[in-house]
């Protein structure tokens, strides 16, 4: 048989061309041998320090080299300081990347059985054969607790290389590429603990951090700082988390501040309360486990401070005790709720306090009294204060939201401004007996105020208590007016024709427009004390100006 060495040679070629291989972006080609196909269709998803690689693996393929670099891979061999992974699954995940860098990447595979490797195949995305990470977030949020009206304690990722930590104005100073106001030093005992405190700041002011490992940025967060916490010798903010405040814990404070005054029998502690925190106050019984009133100690001043965010909220289930020498005690921007104190402050014993004062705080439902005082030893106030608060449906349990009627009790002034008062059960301040000074209506709001045919809005009663009226709002009410021996002033007040007393009334200077409280407010019934006259703007509590 004669044997066609021309098409068995021809044969030979076509085989060999069967099992090259020839990638669409390797440098160049050499078809005169077998070689391994390369990798296919290279896919990156990048995040911050990780990135998933996927691509077409073939079944003859027994692993890949990957190659990594911040350089461009122009070389045939393999760069310094690159990373080689070898990579025999798809998708496989690229880890310990630094975040929001430019990465090259490129691939060759190897078979065990001695066919040549493939050229480099790459990485393609367009006219692009690279890939970006994102920007990586190793800070923590932000918690209240870590907020001061001068400092930010911030927490990081655990194990987290970092060097330092620069101070910008805002965020739109560091990406306009403003110079850093401050910038902080990580120490080892930092890094341990993966927190930091960064002080020196300004009060109720926004800051941007941003982290740094070296030159690499691993975080950015903001954060505003707290408005400045009334001055005392002791100022702290509860942790997170913290539901109680009872008896152990205000004396532990009280022993803190009184250290801190040098031991004075006078004596002051700012207490925060984180923003959203509800509350429980009250002390507890040592035989019986019930909860007692929590009592504020001998000599000390104290100030119930709202940090930023939602309005914490304080329960009593007894009336706090305010008996002994106080030079203030103060509440500012919280609720409070009865849960079961009826008053807030119910005090049997001797007092002499400087000046008691609600500020920015909202009451609902009180069943009685704000204070109410039933010792028979002296107890003096110098003022009674309620300033910008919102206080509703109080007093249905038969006593007045101010009772102080007793020879026994001495108060300089009570005052009341930039408030709202709706659906008051009671007198508003029952002071018969008591040596009340005057009382003072600026900026206030009542509605229903008091709800009853038979109470007062003041009932001074054989006092020469002064009683001065200012920009104050009357909406409806069956109620009586202000008894007393002493002057009743009023100035740019006004009455709805619905808000007229029943007794003892007095006149107001601002008569115009008459109209109901329905047709001067937008929901009374519901709360909402908004003016619909514009006229009256500059009447009343200023939260319900429409100007």
């Amino acid at each position: 048989m004669k044997t066609n060495y021309k098409y068995l040679f021809m044969a030979g070629l076509l085989s060999a061309g069967m099992t090259a291989c020839v990638d669409d972006n390797d440098w160049g080609t050499d078809s005169s041998y077998n070689r391994l196909f390369g990798a296919q269709d290279i896919q990156v998803s990048a995040m911050a320090t990780t990135a998933e690689v996927t691509f077409d693996r073939l079944s003859s393929v027994d692993y890949y080299i990957l190659e990594l670099s911040t350089d461009s891979l122009y070389q045939e061999d393999y760069h310094q300081g690159s990373r080689i992974d070898t990579v025999r699954e798809s998708p496989y995940i690229l880890e310990g990347l630094t975040g929001e860098t430019t990465y090259f990447l490129r691939m060759k595979a190897f078979s065990n059985n001695g066919t040549p490797p493939s050229l480099w195949s790459y990485f393609e995305d367009g006219d692009r054969r690279s890939f970006e990470t994102d920007g990586e977030q190793i800070f923590n949020s932000v918690a209240s607790a870590d907020l001061t009206e001068s400092t930010v304690r911030l927490t990081w990722l655990a194990d987290a290389e970092v060097t330092h930590i620069d101070v910008y104005a805002s965020e739109e100073a560091f990406d306009a590429g403003e110079p850093a106001l401050q910038t902080y030093q990580i120490t080892a005992d930092d890094r341990a603990a993966s927190a930091c405190t960064i002080s020196g700041l300004e009060s109720q002011t926004e800051y941007w951090f941003v982290i740094y490992n070296g030159t690499t940025k691993r975080g950015e967060i903001g954060a505003i700082t707290t408005p400045p916490m009334p001055d005392a010798d002791l100022k702290i903010s509860l942790e997170e988390g913290v539901t109680l405040i009872d008896q152990v814990l205000i004396d532990d404070l009280a022993a803190q501040a009184q250290a801190a005054a040098g031991g004075a029998s006078s004596y002051s502690l700012t207490l925060g309360i984180p923003g959203g925190a509800a509350m429980e106050v009250h002390g507890v019984d040592e035989e019986t486990g019930e909860a007692t009133g929590l009592a504020i100690p001998e000599g000390m001043s104290v100030t119930f401070f709202a940090l930023p965010g939602e309005r914490p909220v304080l329960s009593f289930q007894k009336s706090l005790e305010i008996g002994g020498t106080h030079g203030y005690i103060r509440f500012e921007g919280v609720t409070i709720v009865d849960d079961g104190c009826q008053y807030l402050v119910n005090e049997s014993n001797g007092a002499a306090i400087g000046d008691f004062t609600l500020t920015n705080c909202m009451i609902d439902n009180m069943n009685r009294s704000i204070v109410r005082l039933q010792a028979s030893d002296a107890v003096t106030f110098n003022a009674i204060t309620i300033d910008n608060c919102v206080v509703t449906n109080i007093g249905s349990g038969g006593y007045a939201v101010f009772r102080v009627d007793n020879a026994a009790y001495t108060i300089g002034a009570i005052n009341v401004t930039n408030s709202t008062f709706s659906n008051v059960g009671h007198n508003f301040i029952q002071a018969g007996k008591c040596a009340l000074s005057e009382v003072n209506f600026n900026g206030v709001t009542f509605y229903n105020a008091p709800n009853n045919a038979s109470r007062y809005l003041v009932d001074a009663n054989g006092n020469s208590t002064n009683v001065n009226v200012e920009n104050t709002l009357f909406g409806l009410t069956p109620g009586r007016g202000i008894r007393t021996d002493g002057t009743v002033t009023v100035v740019n007040s006004f009455k709805t024709t619905d808000g007229v007393f029943s007794s003892n009334d007095f006149d107001v200077d601002v008569t115009s427009p008459e109209a109901t409280s329905a047709e001067v407010f937008t929901d009374p019934e519901n709360g909402d004390f908004t003016l619909l006259l514009d006229d009256l703007n500059g009447i009343g509590d200023p939260r319900w100006f429409t100007e």
